[in-house]
């Protein structure tokens, strides 16, 4: 019911003081979500316009990146006339989740995707299904592999803004060059061959170059699973990180310290630089080759940069696992106790749509999640993004997967992670230690089930 003010002539006065209790009794509640009227004029009826509804959009970043999200806000400020966003940024996911907790939630957060599965456990992540039901939303327009990790139990917990991604080789070109490599290799049963002939001792035996740290610049207990076309769980909550796949990651990594020696690496390891630093080892050449990511060396990599780039190698044995990757998207999602969800819904829509999508992908040197921005002549064909048009083409293989988001999958990592160290030290074999995360992480996860 809306309310309307007239200048009432005598004919109608008696009507609207018989009806101001009711009147009275309606307007209150209809303030808030009716249009306000304006004075009427010539016995017009003239509305004002509906107040602007504020709403709260964190982030975690800072500098550069954090500039990105405010030039956003600011176009979609001005786009319409029914929302105002106020961007917050430099806040990490201790002070979202104790602003969440504490009943001040702000209305659509970016953060961590692997914080949503626990975050949806306690009861901070807004289930999303219904509202792309009503809005008619087409999930299947984002890259599949970018949205399975916003599902908790099957069910979409938020959106993906952006994404990285691991699915190349970088090499060092020279370091090729001295070791008569023409090409860099297509299999993995060949990397390690040319690891061997990139790798180079003094005469007291101690590496001076090595071809492939396969936990380099950390352990990826992801990564190689998806390189082997393994899985962590059969989606009914039956753990499976000990199947033959993932077993057989973890043993192609430790041939590397079988080859090379582990304290020989260590020691290795322990005099080489840091990424990012003068001394970086893919840099120097120290390292011949390692795992390569969108957002690593964008600067110095390509056709005209001393590291080369080429697709990640894939077993021999399995030639349809070519192109595959692993991604790790940046989350978006609306808190549980949001006070205006709807309008955290517009927005979303809002950073999901091309232009943005684009926009975003290119000041960010990221990957967009719009599969239709990937083909988009502003990104592909854009030399300010030369470097990242590979991983353009690249994020639409079906053969992209990540870890599966679920109210334990930090439990679940790092018992990957503890077991797979192990191994690779020769501690246990590969298959002990994916047994032993099963054995460790399944009753956590019968419990989550129930």
């Amino acid at each position: 019911m809306k309310t309307k003010r007239f200048k009432p002539g005598r004919a109608v006065l008696a009507l609207l003081l018989s009806s101001a209790v009711g009147l009275s009794a309606c307007s209150s509640s209809q303030e808030a979500s009716s249009p306000n009227t304006g004075n009427a004029s010539n016995g017009q009826v003239t509305e004002k316009p509906k107040e602007k509804v504020e709403i709260q959009f964190w982030n975690p970043f800072t500098g550069d990146g954090a500039a990105v999200v405010d030039k956003i806000v600011e176009k979609f400020n001005a786009s319409q006339s029914e929302i105002t966003v106020k961007a917050l940024s430099n806040q990490d996911p201790q002070k979202q989740l104790t602003a969440i907790s504490g009943g001040n939630a702000p209305d659509l957060v970016i953060t961590y995707w692997n914080n949503i599965g626990p975050w949806s456990e306690a009861g901070a992540v807004l289930n999303l299904e219904s509202f792309v039901k009503s809005s008619g939303l087409d999930a299947k327009k984002i890259i599949p592999a970018a949205l399975e990790r916003m599902k908790v139990n099957g069910q979409i917990h938020g959106f993906p803004i952006s994404m990285s991604m691991a699915n190349k080789l970088f090499y060092n070109k020279k370091a090729f060059a001295e070791a008569d490599i023409a090409a860099p290799p297509q299999t993995l049963e060949e990397m390690f061959d040319v690891a061997k002939k990139l790798t180079k001792k003094d005469d007291k035996g101690n590496i001076m170059r090595i071809g492939f740290i396969p936990d380099y610049p950390w352990i990826d207990n992801v990564f190689w699973p998806i390189i082997f076309g393994g899985s962590w769980d059969d989606g009914k909550g039956k753990l499976t990180a000990n199947q033959k796949a993932n077993v057989d990651a973890i043993a192609y990594q430790a041939a590397y310290y079988k080859e090379f020696g582990n304290d020989a690496i260590a020691k290795f390891k322990s005099g080489m630089g840091k990424m990012n630093t003068p001394q970086d080892p893919i840099i120097t050449g120290n390292l011949g080759m390692m795992i390569g990511w969108e957002n690593w060396y964008n600067d110095i990599r390509g056709e005209k940069g001393d590291i080369g780039v080429a697709p990640f190698p894939y077993p021999k044995d399995r030639p349809e696992l070519e192109n595959s990757g692993m991604v790790s998207p940046v989350a978006m999602f609306i808190p549980a106790k949001a006070k205006h969800q709807q309008e955290a819904w517009n927005l979303m829509q809002y950073l999901l749509s091309e232009d943005v999508q684009i926009d975003y992908a290119i000041q960010n040197k990221t990957i967009p999640v719009l599969l239709s921005a990937l083909d988009n002549p502003k990104l592909n064909k854009n030399e300010a993004t030369k470097s990242l048009w590979e991983f353009f083409e690249s994020a639409k293989s079906p053969n992209l997967n990540g870890f599966p988001n679920s109210i334990y999958i930090n439990q679940y990592l790092q018992a990957l992670n503890e077991e797979t160290e192990k191994a690779l030290k020769g501690q246990i074999t590969a298959q002990q230690a994916m047994d032993n995360v099963v054995s460790k992480m399944q009753p956590i996860a019968d419990k989550a089930k129930k």
